[in-house]
């Protein structure tokens, strides 16, 4: 696709085109996505020991120019250009060619979710693709399933949604919950024995960074108020089904409305629930799946993804989701609700 014919359908749309910088602060951009992401910044200081790195989301650049406009109002961008990442084995350059285009400040969420999809749509129609899988998932019904398993301890429960985006890690939480191996009772008795004798010490003290007081009360958390001292498998399972979950779009409310029936969850998904609602869209394939867009994690509602054949590979054409949280976590002092998607350039 032509760059121009690109710009024309952003444009169309009520889409400014704007630049965004190329270098921002690295504290910005580890507060949404956690330190395990240090490892692919290409950062560096400046004499006044200030942390900067090549930005590595344009969508954090967006956000951070949105802020410092001190606009508050609906504002609609489009943006063009490069996000720089260390490679990886998912990577094969460092250098991630993108066209983004947001909606700030989105009032009407159903509106704005539907506009940003029905352009990607278009773009789709556009490229040289023929055919494509679009795959709508939401954030939402993840946090309220994980939130609603009550047999969990609260704390796992945070724990499990808060790094849902570090597939890894992720996974090692589900393991630990699936039994208690990893708690052995002996040295839980050991270590309530010694809490005992630091109580009578200095609270005050600071041990890496945190005083003994923050420690000890850490540590009655786990211990005595809200205790993991027996195996989750069934709340595991619960999640791990979940996930598994794979059906036309038009079938997603009835078929999970199921699956909570079954697990004893009060959830309940209305016919209306997603943007897109029937299968009737040509040359497109919309299905529900929960497992996309993980990588990111500031996505807090809808997320989308289109999917085409490319090389003999299905590689991920276009893809966004709402991020409501965003604006205020970098720095705004007003919370506005947000939605966008970027196309990967690399492959069009």
């Amino acid at each position: 696709m032509k760059s121009e014919n690109l710009s024309n359908i952003l444009k169309s749309r009520g889409f400014k085109n704007i630049e965004l910088d190329s270098i921002i602060e690295t504290k910005h951009i580890l507060k949404r996505s956690g330190g395990n992401f240090r490892q692919y910044l290409f950062s560096f200081y400046d004499q006044n020991f200030t942390e900067f790195a090549l930005r590595s989301d344009l969508s954090i650049a967006s956000v951070l120019k949105f802020i410092n406009d001190k606009n508050q109002k609906k504002t609609k961008w489009s943006y063009s250009g490069e996000a720089y990442r260390k490679q990886n084995k998912n990577n094969k350059s460092p250098i991630i060619k993108q066209t983004g285009f947001e909606i700030f400040g989105s009032s009407n969420i159903e509106k704005d979710d539907y506009e940003i999809i029905k352009t990607s749509l278009e773009i789709f129609k556009k490229s040289k693709f023929k055919r494509c899988e679009l795959s709508l998932s939401n954030i939402e019904i993840f946090n309220l399933l994980v939130s609603k398993l009550t047999s969990l301890p609260l704390r796992w429960r945070e724990k499990i949604q808060r790094h849902f985006s570090r597939e890894v890690y992720f996974e090692q939480l589900l393991r630990k919950l699936s039994d208690n191996k990893d708690i052995n009772p002996k040295v839980v008795e050991q270590d309530k024995a010694l809490a005992e004798k630091l109580r009578k010490k200095d609270l005050t003290k600071n041990y890496s960074g945190r005083s003994l007081r923050e420690i000890l009360e850490r540590f009655d958390l786990k211990n005595y108020q809200d205790p993991r001292n027996v195996s989750n498998k069934k709340s595991v399972k619960i999640i791990r089904d979940y996930l598994k979950i794979s059906c036309p779009i038009e079938k997603a409310p009835k078929i999970l409305n199921i699956f909570f029936k079954k697990n004893n969850l009060n959830i309940f998904i209305s016919d209306d629930y997603f943007p897109i609602k029937k299968n009737n869209i040509k040359n497109t394939k919309v299905v529900f799946n929960p497992n996309i867009n993980r990588e990111l994690s500031y996505y807090t509602g809808m997320t989308f993804n289109i999917k085409v054949n490319f090389k003999n590979k299905k590689e991920v054409f276009l893809s966004g989701g709402r991020f409501d949280n965003l604006i205020k976590d970098l720095g705004n002092k007003k919370n506005l609700n947000a939605v966008g998607a970027a196309i990967n350039r690399n492959i069009i």
